[in-house]
């Protein structure tokens, strides 16, 4: 049983300190992976568990960067398809960029911008996310959980 414990807890130093030397710093309008509070989608954690709540597969990935948004996003993958989310400090900040987005979605701010699919923006909480393409379980799972788009086509 001893050697157990000590395999379990030096695998946890292990994890902590690789965690620790990664050179990457957390900055709070940043979202963050991590336990969910449940309730409703208000941050990160809880628009992927509310996702998976609704029997969607979804795969968090890496950073992206769109230049007409003010903060950083993620991409995650909602039934395999590429979905991006933007968090930002609180929900005044994101309806100040939501607003630059038009109705249509082919502009952000004096951006004008050629898609590959058509864009689909939501927003909730502290969240802006966007998705482009056509699949209708990545839209109907998306607006269960996000409600109606903004902006898009």
């Amino acid at each position: 049983m001893k050697p157990f414990l000590l395999s379990i807890s030096l695998l946890f130093v292990v994890a902590a300190g690789s965690t620790a030397c990664s050179g990457k710093l957390s900055v709070s309008n940043q979202p963050q992976q991590g336990k969910s509070h449940g309730g409703p989608v208000t941050d990160y954690a809880s628009f992927i568990d509310n996702l998976r709540a609704a029997g969607v597969s979804v795969e968090p990935g890496g950073e992206v960067d769109q230049p007409f948004f003010s903060v950083n996003g993620r991409m995650i993958k909602v039934s395999g398809e590429d979905v991006q989310v933007f968090q930002y400090p609180n929900a005044m900040v994101r309806d100040a960029q939501a607003a630059l987005v038009s109705p249509d979605g082919s502009t952000v701010g004096t951006t004008k911008l050629h898609w590959v699919g058509p864009p689909h923006f939501y927003k909730k909480g502290k969240l802006l996310v966007l998705y482009v393409g056509d699949n209708g379980k990545v839209l109907k799972a998306l607006e269960a959980v996000l409600g109606r788009q903004f902006a898009g086509r």
